[in-house]
């Protein structure tokens, strides 16, 4: 993810800027925030470093891709605990 500046300012690029940040959500503004408030304070090139854990949690909260495997792995597990199991089949032409 990268963070810009428009290569111009005016009114249209004022008030379109917010659309691209989440701070319109609730669930992730406190993220970028902290995010934003690391980078203003090391700089970009070195905020890339330092904020690292930082950016790990926006990233984690805007996609929720940690989340979503442990889902799905407690979904499979239970899936493989409720299966129930079956005697073998009979050998081909056994009757």
């Amino acid at each position: 993810m990268s963070f810009f500046s428009p290569f111009f300012r005016n009114p249209i690029t004022d008030l379109t800027g917010p659309l691209v940040s989440a701070q319109t959500g609730l669930r992730c503004a406190d993220f970028e925030m902290r995010l934003m408030n690391c980078y203003e304070a090391y700089g970009y090139p070195k905020g890339m470093e330092v904020c690292q854990a930082y950016y790990d949690d926006f990233k984690e909260c805007c996609t929720r891709e940690k989340q979503m495997t442990r889902v799905q792995l407690i979904q499979n597990e239970r899936e493989r605990q409720a299966k129930p199991e079956y005697e073998k089949p009979p050998a081909m032409h056994a009757f």
